[in-house]
């Protein structure tokens, strides 16, 4: 009980902060507790900031519908980035999860294991725009994860990015019926790219006009 009122408190501190977050002072200020008793329900400060990112994606999913469109996903997420200090925890927090094991590392690869899937699922479903007969949803899912979690870094160096819109756009794109997609072809395109790696070539692939 005191460690998740410790983690709303931290919420609540991200909330009232700028871009660099709270420090570990003003969230035990919030909490109504001192830093040293704060780290002492936590195994570590990635330990703390952890949970904290696991509560703000529990808030996230809890304002989902149970079959949401393109459209609620890509609000959510907007909603996600309203607080600019976790985006950039989300971001610091990420970038350590791909070393040792631990806290993050955990965090992540739950969260990929649940989100791809779910955003897999609203692609694929006539209400999140109509997929083709060729369309791969859980390929699409990663692509538009991997986008919004990559727009944060962007939205954070220029807030006037339009998150939504930009992830709703991309999402209608990958999900679009065969006819309505660009000539673009990933396969092809990936064969390019390995053939000049091992070539040395400077194929460049295919242009916007083909």
């Amino acid at each position: 009980m005191k460690r998740q009122q410790i983690v709303e408190a931290a919420l609540e501190a991200y909330a009232d902060s700028g871009a660099t977050g709270p420090s570990l002072r003003t969230i035990a200020q919030v909490a109504g507790t001192t830093e040293r008793a704060l780290l002492h329900y936590f195994a570590s400060r990635d330990d703390l900031f952890t949970q904290v990112l696991r509560e703000r994606d529990r808030a996230l999913k809890s304002g989902i519908s149970e079959e949401p469109s393109v459209e609620e996903l890509g609000a959510a997420v907007a909603r996600e980035a309203e607080v600019p200090g976790l985006s950039r925890l989300f971001l610091e927090i990420a970038a350590r999860a791909a070393g040792e094991p631990g806290p993050a590392n955990e965090f992540f690869g739950e969260r990929y294991r649940e989100l791809v899937p779910l955003v897999a699922g609203v692609l694929n479903n006539p209400k999140g725009g109509g997929a083709a007969e060729s369309f791969d949803p859980e390929w699409a899912a990663r692509i538009l994860v991997a986008a919004a979690d990559g727009l944060q870094i962007q939205w954070l160096l220029d807030p006037t990015i339009d998150m939504q819109a930009d992830l709703a756009a991309l999402a209608h794109h990958l999900a679009a019926p065969d006819q309505d997609r660009s000539a673009f072809d990933v396969g092809t395109f990936t064969d390019r790219l390995i053939s000049r790696d091992t070539t040395g070539s400077r194929d460049p692939g295919p242009s916007h006009t083909e």
